[in-house]
């Protein structure tokens, strides 16, 4: 089967490029199934698979793994699977086709909207955690060269790290890497053009927005911390904390 560019394609790529390296939210175990434990992100992305596919969208499934829950949808094509499998390089051009689309895959499974104070001020920036400085690298070229916004990467952990995820100690098995979007216009042009599917993250994004241009930065840090956070170090959220990958 030959995959031509289009929209629905490139997020699908840019969906398992981001979730795909961790086995994380998406799960491509085989080219049969999409698991997700977003159920939003899920129905977005196995409507674009099936309408790549040419079939009708299949029914979510609701699973348990590990005392998770994950929402499946099952489609038999070992062609697509292969494809969403091949080298960087050869999945480059469908991304540069539709920036806007591959972007707001990858981004919505493995990036977050971060809202901090900073010297009593709101600030929000946009950040991305994946394991492939390549992949990272071709992230920040679509962003320069499609939508001219500024990011910059930075080593986040080395390989054999570890943290708590609830009872269980996680150990790192590769090093960690993140992308940032930190300038203030920078991040409002992602929200508006790019953005996240799921909708809790782009929620996040618009309020803090939302707050700076309405009230100012000061007021907004005093207007967040009392309504639509809980503090956590010297950061707020109101999704948890940053992602860790």
């Amino acid at each position: 089967m030959n995959f031509e560019p289009s929209e629905g394609l490139s997020f699908v790529i840019g969906s398992f490029l981001g979730d795909g390296s961790f086995g994380r939210r998406l799960r491509l175990p085989s080219p049969r199934k999409i698991s997700c434990s977003r159920p939003r992100f899920c129905r977005s992305l196995q409507s674009a698979v099936g309408h790549i596919l040419g079939r009708k969208t299949n029914k979510l499934v609701i699973t348990h793994d590990l005392g998770k829950v994950y929402y499946e949808s099952k489609y038999s094509s070992r062609s697509l699977g292969l494809f969403l499998s091949s080298p960087l390089e050869e999945l480059r051009p469908f991304a540069d086709a539709y920036p806007a689309d591959f972007l707001r895959g990858i981004f919505s499974a493995d990036g977050c909207a971060g809202v901090y104070v900073d010297h009593g001020c709101l600030r929000l920036q946009i950040i991305l955690c994946n394991s492939d400085p390549e992949l990272l690298g071709l992230v920040r070229f679509l962003l320069q060269s499609h939508f001219r916004l500024h990011s910059n990467t930075y080593l986040r952990k080395r390989k054999g790290s570890t943290w708590k995820n609830g009872s269980k100690t996680v150990v790192l098995r590769k090093d960690a890497y993140a992308l940032q979007i930190q300038r203030a216009h920078d991040v409002r042009v992602f929200v508006d053009k790019i953005g996240f599917v799921i909708a809790r993250k782009q929620h996040v994004a618009e309020q803090a927005i939302l707050l700076n241009r309405t009230i100012g930065s000061s007021r907004a840090a005093v207007e967040w911390r009392k309504h639509y956070s809980r503090k956590k170090g010297l950061r707020w959220h109101n999704f948890g904390p940053f992602r860790t990958v």
